[in-house]
């Protein structure tokens, strides 16, 4: 970690470190980290602790894609060889979910030796060389569509006779997207907006309760607002 820093000429480094750390395990753990703070600050390189739970990769996808919005006027290494399979995976999608990707750079650094210890131990020694790794974007969704999301999720209530499920009127959301629930931006509401999110992204549904039309997130939904949570703003 410390050498492609150096190599990367790092000014910064953000150390994403585990939440949950056991009691038994904490003093490893630290004294892992610290070590790694020390010799990356003997190179007059800053560093910053990121805590996530490191058996989530929604979690670490979505740390480190705020991470990357934090830094986007920065230029953006991202070691993908640093920690975990989950660490990889997460670190992997979020360069894949932001639009703006030319100052991002994911790379691999291949070991020069691999050691038989296992974590918190160091596994490997020195780098061979470093592999930059191509972005293979992921659609995300429009804005347009990512702010109903918000708003389904900021508005939501409980759905009458929907025990345990939360939602918000149809006519709700247009009003909240457009200013009234005229009969066009009902329509419009449905040809751009909550269609294209049931069938596309399977990422809402609706059920009749009376006279309306109550709209929920599904699971798929749920997760692009956790992932997604921060908007890019360029």
């Amino acid at each position: 970690m410390v050498i492609p820093a150096k190599k990367e000429k790092a000014e910064k480094v953000y150390l994403i470190v585990h939440k949950n750390i056991t009691e038994e395990n904490y003093s490893i753990h630290t004294k892992y980290y610290t070590e790694i703070q020390r010799k990356l600050k003997a190179a007059k390189i800053e560093t910053e602790l990121v805590y996530c739970d490191w058996q989530n990769v929604e979690e670490i996808t979505r740390v480190a894609r705020d991470l990357i919005l934090k830094e986007a006027d920065s230029e953006i290494a991202i070691n993908l060889a640093s920690g975990s399979k989950n660490h990889a995976i997460g670190l992997d999608r979020a360069c894949m979910t932001v639009r703006k990707r030319e100052n991002i750079h994911p790379f691999y650094p291949e070991a020069k030796k691999w050691n038989a210890g296992k974590y918190p131990h160091q596994q490997s020694e020195g780098v061979k060389r470093i592999k930059q790794v191509p972005i293979h974007r992921i659609i995300v969704p429009e804005p347009e569509l990512i702010e109903a999301l918000k708003i389904i999720e900021r508005d939501a209530v409980d759905i009458p006779t929907r025990k345990g499920r939360k939602g918000v009127k149809k006519k709700d959301l247009a009003k909240a997207l457009y200013g009234d629930s005229s009969k066009v931006n009902l329509t419009k509401l449905q040809r751009n907006i909550t269609g294209t999110l049931k069938k596309t992204w399977r990422a809402i549904d609706w059920v009749p309760v009376g006279q309306s039309d109550w709209i929920y997130l599904t699971d798929e939904g749920k997760y692009l607002r956790y992932v997604l949570k921060n908007e890019e703003t360029y």
